[in-house]
């Protein structure tokens, strides 16, 4: 097994966790491969003077977790992945149980969430915080809604498991496994989390936006092509009331512009982030595709828009909201059969 932890000023923790690692793996084969961001505090020294096998990879910069977690997965040598913190959380008398745990089934989770399991020295805004992360994923992507702790720290995997085309900005790696790996079995194992020795937790509001981000990009296309279609519709609302309001034009010539600059807005969103460049074609021939695939659903928005404006008095920003409405599930199908394509 190869125990990867990732570091960043962590040298006071891993003076006490690199002897409790080799009491607990005594008569286990196992390496330890410590990933440092070049710490200022000394932490690969530390993980370099010892007497464990361990491993160092000092990396130029602060990169980030999950970054680190990868460089780890590509230099080690055992069949069995663990992953763990450095931060005395994750205590390492638990390594020989998820080591023998690996052996019968693909991924193993050392759980906060689990019958037995219990958290010490948080405060109630952390939990809530920690639970309601864990819920979101969950809601929100279907392949982990029987596991309680998609978060953790702490796990082990077969190396066969891993899957290609892993994205190291994500924060929470084990959530990425769990959506992209090739596994068929799980087992979740409680344990104590303990609170940190030294040092400073990493938790901060840059940290919980880029794991609500990694939650989107992991759940289901038409979630982001949703998310999308809500900014384009804020886009096309603006545009609308801009040159209807400010400049004095007409609902219909209003109307068609602002779908115009909705559509661009949609497609650049869509081809960055909905669908990552998974074009059918070239950037040209897509957007021209975009255009032509949409223009049903562009059309009935249209129509309806201008029936509405017209025929029923209604103001223009309403007539437009409700034309975009019913163009919008169109817009999805075609765009998702002729423009971009995606696994599921």
């Amino acid at each position: 097994m190869s125990i990867i932890i990732p570091t960043y000023n962590e040298r006071e923790n891993l003076e006490e966790l690199l002897p409790r690692i080799g009491s607990s793996m005594m008569d286990l084969d196992y390496e330890v491969i410590v990933v440092d961001d070049s710490s200022p505090d000394g932490t690969a020294d530390v993980a370099l003077s010892g007497e464990l096998p361990a491993r160092v990879i000092i990396r130029p910069e602060r990169s980030g977790l999950s970054s680190a977690v990868l460089d780890g997965f590509r230099a080690a040598r055992g069949d069995i992945l663990c992953v763990m913190d450095a931060d005395l959380q994750h205590p390492p008398e638990l390594l020989p149980e998820l080591y023998r745990m690996a052996l019968s089934y693909d991924v193993v989770i050392a759980s906060r969430y689990v019958k037995g399991s219990s958290l010490e020295g948080w405060s109630l805004f952390r939990k809530l915080l920690s639970k309601g992360s864990i819920l979101l994923a969950r809601l929100l992507i279907p392949r982990v809604r029987g596991i309680r702790d998609t978060s953790s720290g702490y796990f082990a995997l077969r190396r066969e498991c891993l899957p290609d085309g892993m994205n190291p900005r994500g924060f929470k790696i084990l959530l990425e496994v769990l959506v992209k790996g090739n596994w068929s079995s799980v087992i979740e194992l409680p344990y104590a989390f303990s609170p940190r020795r030294s040092g400073r937790s990493k938790l901060g509001i840059r940290t919980i936006a880029s794991y609500l981000l990694q939650v989107l990009e992991l759940s289901s296309p038409f979630l982001r092509f949703a998310l999308v279609g809500a900014m384009g519709t804020l886009v096309n609302l603006l545009s609308l009331w801009s040159m209807r309001y400010l400049l004095g034009l007409g609902h219909e010539l209003a109307s068609a512009i602002a779908i115009e600059i909705s559509l661009m807005n949609n497609f650049m969103l869509n081809d960055l982030w909905t669908f990552r460049r998974k074009r059918r074609g070239g950037l040209a021939r897509s957007l021209l595709s975009y255009h032509v695939t949409n223009s049903m659903g562009v059309a009935t928005q249209f129509v309806t828009s201008a029936l509405l404006h017209r025929l029923l008095g209604l103001e223009s920003v309403i007539s437009q909201f409700v034309g975009i409405i019913f163009g919008f599930i169109v817009n999805y199908l075609m765009s998702r059969r002729l423009v971009w394509w995606w696994d599921e």
